[in-house]
């Protein structure tokens, strides 16, 4: 299985000492050097053109038994080999593709564990993507990338988002079609292709371990599959009574329910779906939800902030509507300013290490999810604590045409707009009630109503 030199990359490598009589000098096309003995078929990754060195690899190659290695198999010698001390060299058998610390490991896959075999292909892909140039990529390897990377293409599509396969709808068709040019432009011999192909491999079985691979019937992978798979958001930790009763007040009452739908969005965004990629694509998802929902409350607080300035601005406004006035001002200006230092983080920190960061302090923070799910709705719960304050103050402006008496125009004004006023407050209130039970279980609701009917 050895190659010809054209193709192999055999060069001398770039330094004062020669390769050593017996040995062959190999460059990696990453760039590193290893060295093979063809006669002994012996691999090893020290650099033998120190005396020293191999001085130590000849004297630990003198007690190995090469006598029990059959044809297509080589040798592996560890990183500073002790004599005797076999068993840490890795044995490859090329002819079955498999690669262990053992003849027992590599000599057959017949009659073997399914377990077994998957861990010593994946040591064996692993082995040959690190030393590619003295030896010809095995038959069978192409084949079998190709018919991995098509279950896998299926499989995005079936699947989507939940895919556990290691690559991507996109990357097995960049993959398929980087293939299909290896057959058309490169030769048999390139050390690139045989490094392409058992970096794949290596991947492909390394999947199929975590899978087991040749060991479950369908009853069982369905039940391994199933318990690995999340249903929905994660639930939310349980919070003891004297926590939980006034959380939830502040949640509903105080900050409007909002934090429960920043609540769904950070337990979707912590969901695991099989794939790093796939948990790169929810954060993405999330962060540009939030950035643009914060793009709209400054847009908005902004308006408000103006609105009221121009309220303040006008002569002769009394305490209450002063008050009222400049603690929209506040609730504006808080709500801007923490929408903008929300946004400034949050496009920021687009990295995925920076996304794992995010999570856990979420879920570790001040009373977990629910508290992380309240500083994300500060923006949106000041600027509806403005909006309110605003509308009080503008009330209170227009019912001091109350005090002129009703023998003035300002006094009829004055109950025309407050009238107006409280039936747009009734339409508010109705549609802010319609619109919050839209999207409840409206059977659940009509059995009640058939219950207490039937009650009475």
């Amino acid at each position: 299985m050895t190659m010809s030199s054209h193709y192999s990359h055999d060069l001398q490598a770039k330094s004062t000492l020669p390769t050593p009589e017996g040995w062959m000098a190999h460059i990696h096309p990453q760039g590193w050097v290893y060295f093979y003995h063809p006669k002994t078929r012996v691999v090893t990754n020290d650099d033998i053109r120190v005396p020293e060195v191999l001085d130590a690899i000849e004297t630990y190659m003198a007690t190995y038994p090469f006598s029990d290695l059959i044809y297509g198999m080589e040798l592996l010698i560890p990183h500073d080999p002790q004599p005797n001390e076999h068993m840490f060299s890795l044995v490859v058998n090329h002819k079955s593709c498999m690669a262990g610390y053992s003849l027992k490991d590599v000599q057959t896959a017949d009659r073997v564990e399914a377990d077994h075999i998957n861990k010593r292909r994946r040591m064996y892909w692993n082995y040959l993507e690190r030393h590619p140039n003295h030896v010809l990529l095995p038959p069978e390897a192409e084949q079998e990338a190709r018919d991995a990377l098509t279950w896998f293409h299926l499989d995005n599509l079936r699947t989507g988002s939940r895919s556990t396969v290691p690559f991507s709808k996109q990357e097995c068709e960049d993959l398929l079609r980087a293939i299909s040019r290896f057959n058309s432009d490169y030769s048999d011999s390139c050390p690139g292709r045989t490094a392409f192909f058992s970096w794949l491999l290596k991947a492909i079985w390394g999947f199929r371990i975590s899978e087991r691979y040749g060991q479950d019937t369908y009853q069982q992978w369905e039940e391994h599959y199933a318990r690995r798979m999340p249903i929905g958001p994660l639930p939310s930790p349980p919070f003891s009574g004297y926590i939980r009763i006034p959380l939830n007040f502040i949640i509903n009452a105080l900050f409007f329910s909002i934090p429960k739908s920043y609540l769904e969005h950070i337990k979707v965004a912590s969901q695991y779906h099989g794939r790093l990629a796939t948990v790169q694509d929810i954060w993405d998802q999330y962060t540009r939800r939030i950035v643009k929902e914060y793009q709209d409350f400054l847009l908005i607080a902004t308006v408000l902030l103006s609105a009221t300035v121009g309220l303040l601005a006008v002569p002769d406004i009394r305490s209450t509507t002063r008050a009222a006035g400049i603690v929209s001002v506040f609730a504006s200006m808080g709500s801007m300013i923490t929408g903008v230092f929300c946004l400034w983080r949050h496009q920021t920190n687009v990295k995925q290490s920076q996304s794992f960061t995010y999570l856990h302090n979420a879920h570790h923070g001040t009373f977990g999810l629910h508290g992380h799910a309240m500083f994300l709705s500060l923006p949106p719960v000041l600027l509806v604590w403005g909006i309110i304050a605003f509308a009080i103050g503008f009330i209170a402006y227009t019912a001091q045409g109350l005090a002129e008496g009703p023998d003035t125009g300002g006094w009829d004004a004055a109950w025309v707009a407050l009238s107006m006023s409280l039936l747009m407050l009734i339409l508010v209130v109705w549609g802010l009630y319609a619109f919050a039970s839209m999207w409840n279980n409206k059977r659940d609701q009509s059995g009640k109503l058939a219950r207490v009917a039937a009650r009475l």
